[in-house]
């Protein structure tokens, strides 16, 4: 499986049967508007900045959308959607976000949305362990830090995957270096895209930076 980051919280996994945008970003705040022909859009919340499914038409992207809990089969993934909230007060606040649980490729991708609150232990039983965890680590609107890392270690991740952190874009999120300092990352690796099987997978949990790239098919 190939996982490519658009910005923001968007990012792409193609297999070899199909391919997957989870909440597409338009300019300014993601890095490219191009997702080659993805099969289906997951979005976790309809708010600006994650579902920018306008945008995706003018491509000439037709994909399946899918949105909100439930379970979903396309080409050779199976999408379990979950429910949460995009703050700490049962959505008064900011409203639903879902949760997606992704198995594709013989591998497990979690992708938690703007997550406000930790995950109940039932939750995480649900979800987890996966195998790549997508996780914001920006703290405004979202998760704390201090969440994020109890997030993570709930779903016992071989790959964690920071998102909707600080940028040009978003200068009033919190940069990743508070997310990677309680994770004790000194440096992080950046990478221009994540290529993982089943087998390639790290004994132990490794926090990947992904630059932006737009997707070009």
């Amino acid at each position: 499986m190939e996982i490519t980051w658009s910005g923001h919280s968007c990012f792409t996994l193609r297999g070899k049967e199909t391919a997957l945008v989870i909440d597409p970003c338009g300019a300014p705040v993601g890095c490219g508007t191009r997702w080659g022909n993805p099969q289906a859009v997951l979005v976790t919340h309809e708010h600006t900045g994650h579902a920018n499914l306008d945008g995706m038409k003018a491509v000439d992207c037709n994909p399946r959308i899918f949105k909100g809990p439930g379970e979903y089969e396309i080409g050779g993934a199976f999408i379990t959607a979950v429910p949460a909230f995009h703050d700490s007060e049962s959505g008064a606040e900011r409203g639903r976000n879902t949760v997606y649980s992704i198995e594709m490729e013989g591998l497990r991708v979690c992708h938690v949305g703007d997550l406000g609150h930790p995950l109940s232990s039932q939750v995480a039983r649900e979800l987890g362990p996966v195998d790549v965890l997508c996780i914001p680590v920006g703290e405004v609107t979202t998760l704390s830090v201090a969440e994020a890392k109890a997030v993570s270690k709930a779903l016992q991740p071989r790959y964690i995957l920071p998102m909707h952190y600080r940028s040009e874009a978003r200068p009033d999120l919190q940069p990743i270096d508070g997310f990677l300092a309680a994770m004790g990352v000194q440096q992080v690796e950046t990478r221009p895209k994540l290529n993982v099987t089943s087998t390639n997978l790290p004994l132990n949990p490794q926090v990947l930076a992904l630059s932006c790239e737009p997707r070009i098919g």
